[in-house]
């Protein structure tokens, strides 16, 4: 018997969790009100500020939301991504045992476990000098400021080259704008023409990442070939096109493989009153026709922290999830809800729902609200993801986790 699914929230999480429980025969409705978080995204799949994954993860807090995971849920929730990306045209180079060290765009290192392929072209376990290029009237991005900043680190920076560009508008360009410009074949052509002779001597060239919307892959190749140079991609400032790319092939492979998706009313939860409160029956969406029900066997909400309204706060003080209004534990003092230095963990960033060991938010004595609702992603508590470097990790993770326990 085909087993229904609702997914709320279209972030990395929701994405990535619709198209799991698709792949294993599901009937999938994914519902969200926006975006999720994926076009401010640098598109890596980091597991840990430091890379050292398995010292990390035996020493989690019990708290944390990937504790009792293990390393094989991690494993197979990254080998599915990577496989996901792959068929969707968005290949990715990684691996949980080869963390990458690639630059940013402000000259700190990033150290990740995936990374898209032009990005992690740019890995500095490769020590072939580096030359920065700053595209003229391009202001999202500084390779004078990248390239400083890594030679402090020991990064063998060859230097800086200025390249022009055609013109994509009357004012400075946006980074979706060039990567219109550079999804077409002819403007590949011209820029090749004219950067060629700029670059000689240039081995291996770091470029801001707006080298194509969808295929970056065959646009960093045609460069390749018309230039002679190796060519990697560096994210800029959000909206990021690393990030955007991602989202689109999550979407488009979703999609592709029978996912429903309702996107732009608010939902709350429904409670099946047949069930003595212990199952929920759905969703109900506030559309411009009025209030619209959905029903399936499960529900799994994947709607984020507070940035993305997972939970909110309210006047009362209490802090709810934004689709059943299950609660959020939190102190009273508001005060105690941040640090003052903001460079420290802030406390309400591990604010958020906790789990059993079925992937069931619960209350603090660890019983289920209820039944056929399940949690994963940043609406999860016990976690600065930010500090350390852990949010896609939890999000694959956890969602992975949810979606095999709801269709077990």
């Amino acid at each position: 018997m085909t087993r229904s699914v609702i997914v709320v929230g279209a972030g990395l999480t929701g994405l990535y969790a619709s198209i799991l429980a698709a792949r294993r025969g599901a009937q999938v409705l994914l519902v969200a009100q926006g975006r999720g978080g994926l076009a401010l995204s640098h598109g890596c799949i980091d597991v840990w500020h430091d890379g050292d994954v398995r010292f990390s993860f035996r020493n989690l807090d019990p708290a944390h939301p990937l504790a009792g995971l293990g390393m094989a849920v991690f494993q197979a929730a990254l080998t599915e991504f990577l496989d996901i990306v792959q068929e969707a045209g968005l290949p990715y180079a990684g691996g949980l045992d080869r963390p990458m060290r690639l630059p940013r765009a402000l000259g700190t290192i990033r150290t990740t476990a995936a990374a898209p392929v032009t990005l992690a072209a740019g890995s500095l376990d490769d020590k072939t000098p580096i030359h920065m290029a700053d595209l003229r009237g391009f202001r999202d991005f500084s390779a004078n400021l990248a390239a400083g900043r890594l030679r402090t680190q020991g990064v063998p920076i060859g230097g800086v080259v200025e390249l022009p560009l055609a013109e994509v508008g009357a004012r400075d360009a946006y980074a979706h704008e060039l990567a219109g410009a550079f999804d077409d074949p002819g403007y590949r052509a011209e820029v090749c023409s004219t950067w060629k002779p700029l670059l000689r001597g240039v081995r291996r060239l770091g470029l801001p990442a707006v080298l194509g919307t969808s295929d970056p892959t065959q646009v960093v190749a045609d460069l390749e070939a018309g230039l002679g140079v190796d060519i990697f991609e560096i994210p800029t400032l959000p909206p990021s096109l690393p990030g955007l790319r991602l989202e689109r092939a999550l979407r488009h492979r979703a999609s592709s493989i029978g996912v429903d998706v309702v996107e732009g009313p608010s939902v709350r939860g429904e409670i099946d009153g047949r069930s003595a409160g212990r199952r929920v029956s759905g969703v109900v969406a506030a559309t411009a026709g009025g209030p619209r029900a959905f029903r399936a066997d499960t529900v799994l909400l994947a709607t984020g922290g507070p940035a993305h309204a997972g939970w909110m706060s309210f006047a009362n003080g209490e802090v709810q999830d934004s689709v059943f209004g299950l609660p959020v534990d939190a102190p009273d003092d508001r005060e105690a809800w941040t640090s003052p230095d903001p460079f420290e963990s802030q406390p309400y960033a591990r604010f958020g729902l906790r789990l059993d060991s079925r992937r069931h938010p619960c209350d603090r004595r660890g019983r289920p609200y209820f039944e056929n609702l399940f949690a994963a992603g940043g609406l999860l508590a016990g976690a600065d993801r930010t500090l350390e470097g852990s949010r896609q990790v939890i999000d694959l993770a956890t969602a992975f986790a949810a979606v095999e326990a709801m269709l077990r």
